[in-house]
Order: structure tokens, then C-alpha cells, then sequence
């Protein structure tokens, strides 16, 4: 059984894919970049910022 998994806390995904699966026992997750997800665009700041927004 397949289950995809989506959440508010992170951006939309911008194509075909989801934020993650689980199939079976395991889960499968995409990659993040550090988008706002209110604004879609990237978080202004350092690494810092980025890394906590991911």
C-alpha cells in the first residue's frame, strides 16, 4: 500500500512528485531547498536561516 504524506510546514512541491511516500515500511522523502512557503521564494539570511527553514 502506497500512502503520500504532505504537510503546510514545507513549500508545495513544484512539479509531479510529493513531499513523501510510504510504501510498505518504507518512507520516501524529496529533497527541500529553503523556500518560504507562504511566499515561495527563498528565505533571505544566511546558511543559518536556510538550513532552519529546510
Amino acid at each position: 500500500m502506497r500512502q503520500v504524506i504532505s504537510t503546510d510546514g514545507a513549500p508545495s512541491a513544484i512539479g509531479t512528485y510529493s513531499q513523501a511516500v510510504v510504501s510498505g515500511s518504507m518512507l520516501y522523502v524529496s529533497g527541500q531547498i529553503p523556500l518560504d512557503p507562504a511566499t515561495m521564494e527563498v528565505v533571505e539570511g544566511g546558511m543559518d536561516a536556510k538550513i532552519r527553514r529546510v
